[in-house]
């Protein structure tokens, strides 16, 4: 008997990208901290107020992407495994 289980790639998938985005939010924060306090002020393309708190929030959203994408391979795992169990 096959059993396919679609949502474990995609919580894998999820998770990466939250990975990706925390590498990316930190590499902004440390970028912005080696800045002086001027070149913060004249930097237009800021969501939040500053670079450093760009990279804060993003890596708060991250944080909180991966968590609810590690529930998602849990949920998946313990399905899985209700499914050998019944079936063996």
């Amino acid at each position: 008997m096959q059993i396919n289980n679609t949502s474990f790639p995609y919580g894998q998938q999820g998770f990466q990208r939250s990975q990706d985005k925390l590498d990316q939010a930190s590499q902004k924060v440390a970028n912005a901290s080696t800045q002086t306090l001027a070149q913060n002020s004249t930097q237009p393309n800021t969501r939040y107020g500053s670079p450093i708190q760009d990279g804060l929030i993003d890596a708060k959203s991250s944080e909180l992407e991966a968590k609810a994408n590690a529930k998602v391979i849990e949920a998946s795992d313990k399905t899985i495994g209700r499914l050998i169990d019944i079936t063996v």
